[in-house]
């Protein structure tokens, strides 16, 4: 817990010292994370109802997906 705490505190810093975190990034921060922490719920009270098959199946489609949105390729598409 203290070098995860410490881990967070010093990444805070040097974040706000390089100009990562600036006010616009608050913001998005205060918008998509309800969303996010909603989403951990909602995974998290499933975890244990599917079985294995099931929950290897979902992972292996969720890195295709992102394999395939991460192509160079589709950058002129997707952006």
């Amino acid at each position: 817990m203290l070098f995860f705490g410490a881990s967070d505190f010093f990444s805070a810093v040097s974040y706000t010292a390089t100009g990562l975190i600036t006010l616009d990034a608050i913001k998005l921060a205060f918008v998509v994370g309800p969303v996010y922490a909603c989403g951990v719920w909602f995974g998290a009270s499933l975890f244990g109802k599917a079985s294995e098959t099931v929950f290897r199946a979902i992972c292996y489609a969720l890195i295709a997906a992102a394999v395939i949105f991460g192509l160079p390729v589709l950058d002129g598409v997707l952006r």
